[in-house]
């Protein structure tokens, strides 16, 4: 209800007759868009990896549910660009049970706006991103992947 009580008041502000907003907003990927994205990078995994992934599910969503803002201890809720939500590979090798889907979230207006203010590309931003959360699938925890990132 939040959101659309600001897409009211954003048209109000910028109506569409405004040249600034329909420019802005034709610029703005889509969620399919981002979809597309996370396809491509799963499709450029070497062969090996792809088996492993092949049943992530790919959800691309506007913004974390609140749910999952107050789970991780985020306040602002562009904050978190991606996510994993699943069992990790070496856990269930270890404890055979009734699994979980293995599903990476991506957060399309966080997404975007980390883009554009830092100036780095949405097709580099969500490879990173997708990559960064296969990582967990395969139980890396954010540490672990922070060294891997800073070793490049």
């Amino acid at each position: 209800m939040a959101q659309l009580k600001d897409l009211t008041r954003i048209m109000k502000l910028y109506p569409i007759s405004n040249p600034y907003f329909k420019t802005v907003t034709a610029d703005l990927p889509d969620l399919t868009d981002f979809y597309l994205l996370s396809q491509k990078t799963i499709n450029s995994l070497p062969e090996k990896f792809k088996k492993a992934t092949s049943s992530l599910i790919i959800k691309v969503e506007n913004f974390a549910d609140q749910e999952t803002l107050k789970s991780l201890k985020i306040i602002d809720k562009y904050d978190l660009l991606g996510l994993y939500r699943g069992t990790p590979l070496p856990a269930k090798r270890s404890s055979p049970s009734i699994p979980l889907p293995d599903i990476v979230f991506l957060y399309r207006c966080p997404l975007i706006r980390y883009s554009r203010d830092n100036h780095e590309t949405i097709e580099a931003l969500v490879h990173h991103v997708i990559i960064h959360e296969i990582g967990h699938h395969f139980g890396f925890n954010d540490y672990d992947l922070s060294w891997i990132e800073n070793e490049k």
